[in-house]
């Protein structure tokens, strides 16, 4: 089963759009937490309906209510309850314990859990991650720290999926990979 790719993007880039469109496993997860976020998610909107690749909304509540988009993601910080329409699919991230039961008290139906790899001490990598995930019967998608060295690491785990800023750098090697 191939695995789902979700992409975090917060402004287009003609390149990386073109990469995006060639493959059919990916979802964007529009976040950008500025006030001037208007112009730049009509871009992605527009390209992610030409192109029929699902769209998440970040924190932008509102956004959800005025356009037709397949999800909304709850970044960890935001921690009240989100009141959506209950065909809006929600998904979130969470770095412990405590926020991962805040996630599935919110409704998320995946749950990134964050920092799967990387240098620092706060990695959670593959043996952590199926400890985490095997205490819980929500759907789990590794975030974060993901490259070419450990994607294929991304197999040992129960993660439905791979997601970060950084993976459309190597998103053609990353979707042989998966």
């Amino acid at each position: 089963m191939k695995k789902k790719v979700y992409l975090f993007i917060d402004k287009n880039t003609d390149n990386s759009i073109d990469e995006i469109i060639k493959y059919k496993n990916i979802s964007i997860i529009y976040r950008n937490y500025t006030q001037n976020y208007q112009n730049e998610f009509l871009n992605i909107y527009n390209i992610s309906k030409k192109y029929k690749i699902p769209l998440f909304v970040a924190y932008h509540q509102s956004l959800i209510k005025k356009y037709k988009v397949d999800g909304f993601y709850i970044p960890s910080f935001l921690k009240k309850k989100i009141y959506v329409n209950s065909k809006i699919f929600l998904i979130g991230s969470a770095h412990n314990y405590r926020e991962i039961y805040e996630k599935q008290k919110q409704g998320c139906k995946i749950i990134f859990i964050s920092p799967m790899f990387g240098d620092d001490h706060k990695k959670i990598g593959v043996i952590k991650f199926n400890l985490i995930t095997n205490n819980f019967k929500s759907l789990f998608c590794g975030l974060g720290g993901i490259n070419m060295e450990n994607i294929k690491k991304i197999r040992l785990t129960k993660s439905v999926g791979i997601s970060g800023i950084r993976i459309i750098n190597n998103l053609k090697l990353i979707n042989k990979l998966i």
